[in-house]
């Protein structure tokens, strides 16, 4: 029987990527994000390999995420893969974040990583050592770099959060696990770094010489959510070309 996988933020780049990545390797898959249009049009890309199906969600809304749970188990019956994507970031100074751009950040990037494994919990206690949760975070949790105050400390949060779930689920054989990335080819890199200066100056930071692409994340995230890496648990684990260690 086919395994399922749960991707939010799965419309457009590592999301995208990582969605790809499961439909390619006998996963159904469902695809949640606030781009009906993207999410649509990928669903109905990857329905050629297994069922995919889009979940419009506005993942900062835990009713949201409780109807992405309610459709998931309507339509499939079980979780064995929960990938906790979806993100925003400005590269803002805290001189210059409003109030209302942190809350948003961390409302989007920490406040929906709890809301999505909360909507999902006894379905993962449930599915025991035959459900995984990756969660896609940043190597800015650990460097307080990137993006700004308000996105250092929603992924730092992740990272908490991460490891007080992998406590409790690893009760249950559910491994948990956090992938961070820096420094991926992505709308969000081109926003970050919108120049070619920029753009030459930070990948001369970087030893293997290249920026990572969004399959890189995938790769990683599938593998640690199969059973050739059961027991890595509770793991932060950066995938950043070199550049921070």
């Amino acid at each position: 029987m086919s395994k399922v996988a749960v991707v939010t933020g799965a419309a457009k780049g590592i999301g995208k990527s990582i969605a790809e990545k499961y439909s390619n390797n006998d996963y159904n898959v469902v695809i949640v994000d606030i781009d009906e249009e993207a999410g649509t049009e990928l669903a109905t890309q990857l329905s050629s390999n297994f069922k995919a199906i889009f979940v419009k969600a506005d993942v900062s809304k835990y009713e949201d995420l409780v109807n992405v749970r309610n459709v998931t188990i309507n339509e499939f019956g079980k979780v064995n893969a929960l990938i906790v994507n979806a993100g925003i970031s400005y590269r803002h100074s805290i001189e210059e974040i409003s109030v209302e751009e942190w809350k948003r950040v961390i409302s989007i990037n920490l406040d929906s990583t709890f809301y999505t494994v909360k909507a999902f919990w006894e379905d993962l206690k449930e599915g025991g050592e035959k459900s995984k949760v990756v969660i896609i975070s940043s190597g800015s949790g650990i460097t307080g770099t990137g993006g700004g105050a308000h996105y250092a400390a929603s992924k730092s949060g992740q990272h908490g959060l991460m490891r007080a779930i992998s406590k409790e689920l690893g009760l249950n054989k559910v491994n948990v696990n956090a992938v961070a990335p820096r420094v991926i080819e992505s709308d969000l890199l081109d926003q970050l770094y919108p120049t070619e200066e920029s753009r030459a100056n930070l990948i001369n930071k970087i030893p293997i010489g290249r920026f990572g692409k969004p399959e890189d994340i995938a790769n990683l995230a599938y593998f640690i959510s199969t059973e050739a890496a059961s027991y890595v648990h509770g793991q932060i684990i950066l995938a950043d070309g070199g550049r921070t260690y």
